[in-house]
């Protein structure tokens, strides 16, 4: 269909053609450019974090035939690649919402997609602080709130149950706080929901789930260290919330 268009069209050689997209988009039009007319110019505009740290990046264009993966290509340069960094921001906001069945299906590749994506992060935050003496914290997004539900529900909850609803409180608190909007806010509960985590459970004292959160390790003082959000994939350590602020987020999570 793209070379019909192309030939009907009349373009000739001194025309060139834009790869506007993710590496799909990428691999036809680099490997139309390399075979119309023996040859035209084209030009890479990746929309994809992936798509610019690698496929536009080298000259491999390539589609695939039948059920063999790229078994036809060329090496052909684009004359240039500009890569926008604004165009991610139109991107889904939840890679694990947009392959929600594949997930639970436990495709092989998206599984490996996932925990090698979540390793990555990890070892990022770990390596430049092995010993959480600041952004390790980070990782424990969900927890302060969540290891004290956990402690109250005498683990008859498990734990990636209780760090959901310490994620919703947590997101909650940050949307209070002015940081993330409202929209932001339900996309993260909407996500926990997908793979079926709670976000709000009945049976449980704000007050003492307040009381269990200040006897975490993660007291510095006498101030309780909350990891917040600045906005999705963004989080910070926050020190400064009040027992009233606390309550708020436990009430929205718990119902007495």
């Amino acid at each position: 269909a793209l070379y019909q268009f192309l030939i009907e069209n009349h373009f000739d050689r001194r025309d060139i053609l834009l790869a506007l997209g993710g590496g799909v988009v990428g691999d036809l039009t680099g490997f139309t450019a390399a075979t119309y007319l023996r040859g035209i110019d084209f030009i890479q505009i990746p929309t994809t974090l992936l798509s610019q740290v690698d496929s536009s990046i080298g000259g491999k264009t390539g589609i695939d035939f039948m059920q063999y993966k790229n078994m036809v290509g060329a090496f052909y340069q684009p004359k240039l690649v500009y890569m926008n960094l604004s165009v991610l921001h139109s991107l889904p906001g939840k890679w694990l919402i947009a392959h929600e069945k594949e997930i639970w299906a436990l495709d092989p590749e998206i599984l490996e997609e996932m925990i090698y994506i979540s390793c990555n992060i990890k070892r990022d935050v770990v390596e430049r602080d092995p010993k959480e003496q600041g952004e390790r914290a980070l990782l424990n997004f969900g927890h302060t709130i969540g290891h004290a539900i956990e402690k109250l529900s005498d683990f008859s909850l498990y734990h990636g149950e209780c760090v959901g609803l310490g994620i919703v409180a947590a997101s909650y608190l940050s949307m209070q706080l002015g940081h993330i909007s409202k929209e932001d806010f339900e996309k993260i509960q909407n996500a926990l929901s997908l793979f079926e985590l709670p976000t709000q459970m009945d049976g449980f004292n704000a007050e003492k789930v307040l009381s269990a959160t200040k006897s975490d390790k993660k007291m510095v003082g006498n101030q309780v260290k909350f990891i917040l959000l600045k906005e999705i994939g963004n989080a910070y350590i926050y020190r400064e919330l009040t027992d009233e602020q606390i309550l708020d987020g436990i009430r929205y999570v718990c119902h007495s």
